[in-house]
């Protein structure tokens, strides 16, 4: 499915290394290589400090793309150099007409202190309304990016998927996409009961729940996939989260369906409270019809 990404690039160690890690992931073919001026407002002296900023982002671009080449000569790079006052619109504007299949982009730290602060750009493009499927990798690992680490969360980042499901025709919908990832190992199911569900008929909702997931494990069973399920009680980003973690799972998976970081994923839970809660890498599938 992922055949065409976008990655945005400062030209930094950090960037060559999320370079490292894409090419390691299964079936790209190009990557729209995006590198976004700030528009500088002085009226003194702007013109030049843009065109020397260009000339040496230009050079960056030839040196990356080379780099890129070296590691997978396969993958076909399109670089994109533009001046912007708007880095999130200019994402988005620069992914639909590229028609990339995902958008790739890096987190600092986990929380709200920690990077993801309203405004930055990481916020700002899950906040936007928006048809296009994200990846958000943590900073964390890509520093760490070595050995074991670089096999999970590269090449083999759809080794174990967890799939938080609601029952809704979207969650389904995520689900049987995910099957269609090439690599796929396991995909794990969960489904997070709210503390009123356990106070009334807990059991009574918890094995409803099971009932349901079993059902999907039956559907991805037909094709192949192997499946666990798991039910929880809590609040979803946190439940979502500390699954993620006694799981070891490679990469978290869930739907948004473009309609931004205000949207209800489960039980009031935001996706942008799930992006900003995990320290393993999200994957926001959006705009499926």
């Amino acid at each position: 499915m992922f055949k065409k990404v976008l990655i945005l690039t400062d030209f930094s160690e950090y960037s060559r290394r999320i370079l490292d890690c894409i090419t390691g992931i299964q079936g790209i073919c190009e990557i729209v290589l995006l590198h976004v001026i700030e528009d500088i407002r002085s009226p003194i002296g702007a013109e030049t400090v843009e065109e020397f900023v260009k000339s040496a982002a230009e050079k960056s671009f030839q040196v990356e793309k080379r780099y890129l080449e070296t590691l997978s000569p396969n993958i076909r790079v399109t670089p994109e150099l533009i001046i912007s006052s708007d880095i999130t619109g200019t994402i988005l504007e620069t992914a639909e007409k590229n028609s990339v299949d995902l958008v790739i982009i890096s987190a600092y730290g986990i929380g709200m202190k920690a990077g993801l602060l309203t405004g930055d750009v990481e916020s700002a493009l899950l906040c936007r309304t928006s048809r296009i499927n994200v990846l958000v990798m943590r900073h964390r690992i890509i520093e760490t990016m070595t050995g074991k680490t670089y096999e999970k969360f590269c090449p083999m980042i759809f080794s174990r998927i967890l799939c938080p499901t609601n029952f809704s025709p979207d969650s389904e919908r995520a689900i049987a996409l995910a099957g269609t990832m090439k690599g796929v190992g396991e995909i794990i199911l969960l489904h997070v009961l709210s503390p009123d569900e356990a106070k009334v008929g807990a059991r009574e909702s918890a094995r409803a729940a099971e009932v349901r997931l079993a059902a999907i494990r039956d559907t991805l069973a037909a094709k192949g996939i192997r499946s666990r399920a798991i039910v929880t009680t809590g609040h979803p980003a946190s439940a979502i989260s500390g699954t993620a973690e006694t799981e070891d799972v490679s990469v978290i998976w869930i739907n948004s369906y473009g309609k931004g970081c205000l949207h209800d994923f489960l039980l009031g839970s935001r996706v942008n409270d799930v992006v900003m809660n995990t320290r393993r890498p999200v994957i926001i599938i959006r705009g499926l019809d």
